[in-house]
């Protein structure tokens, strides 16, 4: 063992710095090339993982997303048996009343436009009628100055009356 270690520095010894620097060079260079690959190899092994992952995610949702949709068409209300007497007796069940919610149309008497502020009144002895044609409530939106003016006036209203 000391033979060798004799005859590396009596080899060492011998070399020029320029060769020192090309062997310190070269054992340098050795090392980042096979850190570079092994970093790389770490790097495709972890992004396999991911589109595995994702993969799965994207599956899952698509699952979930499956089952929400046949929940939605199946009704998993239970009723109590008082509840489905109180259904059966009813003048208008639950279910009329979603399919009417927008059918009813309230009747004016009066309607009078004051400063851009449309005030309707209601009749009173005819409040509503079916609309067949009614798809949606309408709703007249007034600008931010007319909201502004309508809730100044409400203020000032508060004030005299207190």
């Amino acid at each position: 063992m000391i033979q060798y270690l004799n005859f590396l520095t009596e080899i060492i010894g011998q070399l020029s710095i320029i060769d020192m620097i090309l062997i310190i060079a070269l054992i340098t260079f050795i090392i980042l090339i096979i850190s570079v690959i092994y970093l790389y190899k770490i790097s495709t092994i972890e992004i396999e993982e991911e589109e595995e992952s994702e993969v799965n995610d994207m599956m899952d949702l698509k699952e979930i997303s499956r089952q929400i949709e046949e929940n939605q068409r199946t009704r998993n209300i239970e009723l109590t048996p008082y509840e489905q007497e109180q259904e059966e007796k009813a003048i208008i069940s639950y279910d009329e009343l979603i399919k009417n919610n927008n059918s009813m149309r309230i009747n004016y008497d009066d309607e009078d436009d004051t400063s851009g502020i449309l005030v309707k009144k209601v009749d009173l002895k005819n409040i509503a009628d079916i609309d067949e044609t009614s798809n949606d409530t309408e709703v007249h939106a007034i600008s931010y100055k007319e909201e502004e003016a309508f809730l100044e006036a409400l203020k000032n209203l508060k004030n005299m009356l207190s």
